[in-house]
């Protein structure tokens, strides 16, 4: 019989590393293996809270899940994971239960990882009541649930959209680690939903996940509170951990700028023991964490794109509604999602009770549409103001300290999308850009907004196809 000993514990987990990565690598360094070792805490969690998530929230096959977007992420835990799950929570941990890691189910609210911190016990005795979507709405969207009028295109842009649609949805490969995997293809002309197709077994019904672009949901939740005289985009934040301390004067701006001067160390998430990985995946309240990080830099000055600062302007939103999880989520549904006519969408929260305001958003893909509809329109909709028009200006306008960012949005021209690209798109696209390419593009002056939404290992290709069919569209009036 083993020992229950954490060291030989841990002696197992690395040997049993060792021979994965060995059978992966032959080459593979020690200093890739401890580096590796060391990963397996955010890979239990990422693959406990992905499962939950996309298996049981969202409904998809369990099997399907594991094999086809968990496993490929989070290689080589799979060797030597151990899984268990039911209707309600999803466990996994690595060889004889070590760095244990649970997804668990709340209807109305998706799933929440338990760390070791936290029982799962006490999560579910957080109390909690989600809202009744509304009757479905008949009517064309984006008032209502009508199909998408593919009839209203050009023939031209018939053809763009049908030779593009079938790039996006054929792989090329059986090799899992290098699928493009889009699941959702969807466009708006002049505030009208023109096209509409996911992959099987996928339909309009089921939530995806936003990853990063709950950032720039945060950031419309956020303006919500402005139109409503909550917070004003130049006062400081004013987050309650911060009081009394060097970081009480960062403001909204800077914050939502992605610059407050707060030290942070972004990654990629499931990999490695940077601070988001840390956060997301190794702390029961990720606001308490993130708040504890020291001021490295003046703010405003330094561009640093973090998950951390999301979580903590969420943070604060959740304080500003009253300091419950119920507040914050009742705020953002009655304020944001039922006039935009959003059903059944929500930001999964940590143990503490917290919306994970920089990566957890889980809508539907045509209420991401509607988001980026929101934005292009100025923030009106339907003659009714949501955001106030100077605040859908800052968030597309170049931050201070990085042109290509605005606040919690992308802007062209950004780094981070290939020269070649950047060079024939237009000056006045903004996009929220989330993790395994999530996309909604939006370009103002043309009223068109796309979304692009998948679990992409050959990110590249991904981004690629999309933002070339923006490209071609604006070519093909």
């Amino acid at each position: 019989m083993l020992s229950s000993s954490p060291s030989r514990l841990v002696r197992l987990s690395a040997a049993l590393l060792a021979c994965a990565a060995l059978n992966a690598d032959a080459q593979t360094s020690s200093t890739d293996l401890a580096a590796l070792i060391k990963s397996i805490p955010s890979g239990t969690g990422y693959a406990a809270w992905d499962l939950c998530s996309r298996a049981i929230s969202v409904g998809d096959d369990f099997n399907r899940v594991k094999t086809q977007y968990t496993a490929p992420k989070v290689q080589p835990l799979p060797w030597f994971w151990t899984l268990f799950h039911t209707d309600t929570k999803v466990d996994v941990s690595a060889a004889a239960l070590l760095y244990p890691r649970k997804g668990i189910y709340r209807p109305g609210m998706g799933c929440t990882l338990i760390t070791p911190q936290v029982t799962e016990a006490a999560v579910r005795a957080q109390p909690f009541k989600p809202v009744a979507p509304a009757p479905a709405d008949t009517r064309p969207w984006p008032l209502g649930e009508g199909a998408a009028q593919m009839d209203k295109l050009s023939p031209a842009r018939q053809a763009v959209l049908q030779k593009a649609a079938q790039a996006m949805f054929s792989e090329t490969t059986t090799d899992v680690t290098k699928k493009v995997n889009t699941n959702a293809l969807l466009v708006a002309q002049d505030g009208q939903l023109v096209y509409e197709q996911y992959a099987a077994p996928f339909d309009r019904s089921r939530q995806e996940l936003g990853w990063s672009m709950t950032k720039s949901l945060t950031a419309l939740i956020a303006g919500v509170m402005e139109r409503d005289g909550l917070l004003a985009v130049d006062a400081p934040v004013g987050l309650k951990a911060w009081q009394g301390t060097n970081k009480a004067a960062i403001t909204w701006r800077q914050l939502l700028n992605m610059a407050p001067g707060i030290e942070w160390k972004e990654g990629a998430y499931g990999i490695g023991q940077d601070d988001t990985t840390q956060m997301l995946f190794s702390q029961a309240d990720q606001c308490a964490w993130a708040a504890s990080k020291p001021l490295a830099t003046t703010p405003g000055t330094v561009f640093n794109y973090s998950t951390g600062f999301a979580n903590l302007a969420m943070c604060r939103l959740k304080e500003l509604a009253g300091g419950t999880h119920q507040q914050i989520y009742d705020y953002y549904q009655r304020k944001l999602f039922a006039p935009l006519g959003i059903r059944g969408g929500y930001i999964e929260a940590d143990a503490a009770g917290t919306p994970v305001g920089g990566a957890r958003g889980m809508l539907r893909p045509v209420d991401w549409l509607r988001l980026g509809q929101l934005v292009a329109d100025g923030g009106q909709w339907q003659g009714r103001t949501i955001l106030n028009p100077a605040y859908v200006q800052f968030l597309v306008s170049p931050s201070p300290a990085d042109s290509g960012y605005g606040g919690y949005i992308w802007r062209q021209p950004t780094s981070g999308m290939p020269q070649d690209l950047r060079d024939k798109l237009p000056p006045d696209l903004v996009f929220f850009w989330g993790f395994q390419q999530q996309h909604v593009a939006i370009v103002p002056s043309r009223k068109l907004v796309l979304l692009r939404q998948g679990v992409s290992f050959d990110e590249d290709t991904a981004m690629r196809q999309i933002y070339q069919l923006v490209i071609d569209l604006l070519d093909n009036p």
